[in-house]
């Protein structure tokens, strides 16, 4: 008995699980991208509450420390963002190298011309009969 030959998807399944990809839903991926909207909304938070502080008193020491904790909000919004843009494109980046890769392979696969057939016995493989040598003069 002959093992029926593998579909392409299975193929594909079978040679990604060798490439040993991590899967995008791993818990440590996750914990960044919470982590970085966090970091995001608590940069937001900071900066909202900071420009009220500021601008409430006269006082050059309460106005420094308002500063202090806005540009710690800003700070913090723009690591949170960084994360949270790289763990959600990275997840979308692996999906699309493994569809280019799927693509190009099938891509590949229909411009590879057949095997040509093989010649029957008895006739030459290209129909070329060998030269007899120089002519004479």
């Amino acid at each position: 008995m002959t093992a029926p030959p593998d579909t392409r998807a299975e193929r594909f399944v079978r040679e990604l699980a060798e490439l040993k990809i991590p899967d995008p839903a791993t818990a440590r991926a996750t914990l960044w991208l919470r982590l970085g909207g966090l970091l995001m909304a608590a940069g937001l938070v900071l900066g909202a509450l900071a420009f009220p502080l500021a601008h409430a008193t006269d006082n050059s020491l309460a106005q420094g420390d308002a500063l202090a904790i806005g540009l710690g909000g800003v700070t913090a919004a723009v690591v949170g963002g960084a994360l949270f843009l790289r763990y959600s494109l990275t997840g979308f980046l692996r999906f699309w190298l493994a569809r280019q890769s799927y693509d190009l392979d099938r891509l590949g696969d229909m411009l590879t011309p057949a095997a040509p057939a093989p010649a029957p016995q008895g006739e030459p493989r290209h129909a070329v009969t060998p030269h007899p040598g120089p002519a004479p003069r």
